[in-house]
């Protein structure tokens, strides 16, 4: 099927709106330098998940050529122990569904034991998924492409792709079925209200200038949505991102994860940093998380807890989103890690009361104390 062909950065046609049916293509390149920007960026994000060095050479496409983003996900049995950038549940279902390297999308309906691999269209890197319903879908990935599935993960279609761009996008957020965003490098942000038939570029509506990387979209279980990224940027939106407004960070380094509950909303990212807000982005609350490891991926558990992974296998996990709020300062978070020290990037509870936990090494079942079940 036809697919969109998005802008690229430093394009004067920003703003735009592309359908299904559209394959223009601007043919404008990016600079040398954000390319160096890019690779140190994703150094950080990626690198420290991947042990390679993502974008390490001018040439974009010789590490995300069109045969890898044209080609279908190849079968195999191992796919499940490839390395997955994100994990999540789907909405209101016990399904868990996992995306990672050459276009590698897994799902398993046993609390994540054992795990199918589903039919994908691209070999491309995936870097992020999310489920607004127990049956739709959406990834995101290398090269901006977004893929859709409308059978809870099992079979999965292209619905948007910007081969001029070059850029992975991030991540991906949903408000239903149909209305949802896309975000990734230099300030790329797309949007969606007919479920992935057509997008627009959104960019305009955020005092993003620098165009600095967007890593991570959520919201607070309220409605309200925020959005974070490189150099410590924050931007809040209350009205299902029509407008947005720019927070002051209290950290300046790059966040990578977003989580949220009941008006909470959980930021973290470099050297173990985690600030919580309960008043809607306006200040920030330090928690410390008693590591200095990189925090990727965060969510909250089925009792209500909070648990967080990053680099060298750590897991944290808390009481709540409410924890340490009275001092500011003590999260009450427990820190423990994987004994062999793999990178995790993401996890999603299980409704078996453990977690699963994806990252170097594929997916995992683990307890809350960081031990993996066999």
């Amino acid at each position: 099927m036809p697919v969109a062909s998005g802008f690229i950065r430093g394009s004067h046609r920003r703003g735009g709106s592309v359908g299904l049916d559209t394959l223009e293509q601007s043919g404008i390149k990016a600079e040398p330098a954000k390319f160096s920007r890019l690779s140190s960026a994703l150094h950080a994000v990626l690198v420290a998940v991947l042990s390679v060095a993502i974008l390490s050479t001018p040439q974009v496409h010789a590490l995300s050529p069109d045969v890898d983003l044209d080609r279908p996900a190849i079968k195999s049995q191992k796919a499940a122990n490839s390395l997955l950038l994100d994990v999540t549940r789907t909405d209101g279902g016990v399904r868990l569904v996992s995306v990672g390297e050459r276009g590698h999308i897994v799902y398993s309906d046993d609390h994540g034991v054992s795990w199918q691999q589903a039919s994908v269209p691209t070999m491309q890197m995936l870097t992020a998924v999310h489920f607004p319903s127990e049956m739709v879908g959406y990834a995101v990935g290398h090269d901006a492409i977004v893929l859709k599935t409308e059978d809870g993960g099992e079979t999965w279609q292209q619905v948007y792709v910007d081969r001029e761009a070059t850029v992975p996008l991030l991540d991906v957020w949903f408000k239903d079925s149909l209305h949802g965003f896309a975000v990734g490098a230099y300030g790329y942000i797309i949007e969606t209200v007919d479920g992935g038939q057509n997008w627009d570029f959104i960019d305009d509506r955020i005092g993003n200038e620098d165009e600095f990387h967007y890593n991570a979209i959520n919201d607070d279980g309220q409605g309200n949505l925020f959005l974070a990224g490189e150099a410590g940027i924050l931007f809040r939106s209350t009205d299902a991102g029509q407008s947005w407004v720019t927070l002051s960070s209290p950290y300046e380094g790059s966040w990578f994860g977003l989580s949220g509950d009941n008006g909470r909303v959980l930021v973290h990212g470099l050297r173990g940093n985690i600030y919580q807000s309960v008043d809607l982005g306006e200040t920030w609350q330090p928690l410390s998380s008693g590591t200095d490891q990189t925090l990727f991926g965060s969510a909250k558990l089925v009792d209500g807890s909070i648990a967080l992974v990053g680099n060298s296998g750590a897991v944290l996990t808390g009481s709540g989103y409410g924890a340490g709020m009275a001092s500011g300062v003590k999260s009450g978070l427990s820190v423990s890690h994987r004994p062999d020290r793999m990178t995790l990037s993401a996890l999603a509870p299980s409704s078996d009361g453990f977690i699963v936990v994806v990252g170097q090494g594929g997916a995992y079942r683990m307890t809350l104390e960081g031990n993996v079940l066999e």
